[in-house]
């Protein structure tokens, strides 16, 4: 499987998973959901993995960062929901491009400072953390460190080990609450459906495609995948608008 195969897989998923953020925000379409739970591990996988082989990573930040502010009306107007046009809100709750860029960036401060000034090696990785937070970046904290680990790690069952463990820690709440509900019979806790335990597995799906990559590119189609992101959003808006 190539990076053509992967980002081709997780672009369907995440396009499965806004849908039903913007047309179906109700339990019974929670599938939907859940089918998206499969491509935020392979986006990080793929930008780590950019990053690792690079010849430019300053351009490659660059292409982030835009897309960040480009895709940041369509992100507030579809699937926040927020006022049109006067709603956009470009420091908080921001889109998934906003994690991707911060992991990228902790990524070539890093490089940086491992080569030059090794004492501060941890420096990075913990400012992009706290912007990501700052900036409330889709998976937060918890992404940049996603992306930054899987760079991070060289040997690839230690990559793959580390992937298995941030996709399980994202999907923690879902094992409390069924432990509260079934062994520790905690008050007030509600049960957890089949639906959501479902988000385990489909989560770990992400990881058993990443373990089919074959280290080859495929074709290039670069910046179709880099503007399918906004588009597919606009898309969804006009469909919401228009229909719902």
């Amino acid at each position: 499987m190539t990076v053509f195969h992967l980002k081709v897989i997780a672009l369907v998923t995440m396009v499965i998973d806004h849908t039903g953020a913007a047309l179906f925000p109700y339990q019974e379409f929670f599938v939907l959901r859940v089918i998206g739970r499969v491509a935020f591990p392979i986006f990080v996988y793929l930008v780590a993995e950019g990053f690792r082989h690079t010849k430019s990573p300053g351009w490659f930040l660059a292409r982030l960062g835009a897309f960040a502010i480009i895709s940041e009306p369509f992100f507030d107007w579809t699937l926040r929901r927020a006022d049109i046009p006067w709603g956009v809100d470009f420091f908080n709750n921001t889109n998934i491009f906003y994690t991707l860029f911060l992991g990228g960036l902790a990524i070539t401060l890093y490089k940086i400072a491992d080569e030059k000034m090794w004492l501060l090696t941890p420096l990075p990785v913990v400012a992009a953390a706290w912007l990501a937070r700052w900036f409330s970046t889709d998976y937060a904290a918890y992404g940049v460190v996603f992306i930054f680990a899987m760079y991070w790690f060289k040997d690839f069952n230690k990559r793959v080990a580390a992937m298995v463990l941030l996709c399980l820690w994202q999907q923690r709440w879902v094992v409390q609450a069924a432990l509260r509900y079934w062994l520790l019979d905690v008050p007030y806790a509600r049960a957890v459906d089949t639906l959501e335990l479902m988000l385990i597995p489909a989560t770990l799906v992400g990881v058993v495609l990443v373990l089919l990559y074959n280290g080859k590119r495929g074709p290039g189609l670069k910046w179709f995948f880099y503007a399918a992101y906004p588009a597919h959003l606009a898309v969804l808006l006009l469909i919401r608008l228009n229909y719902f």
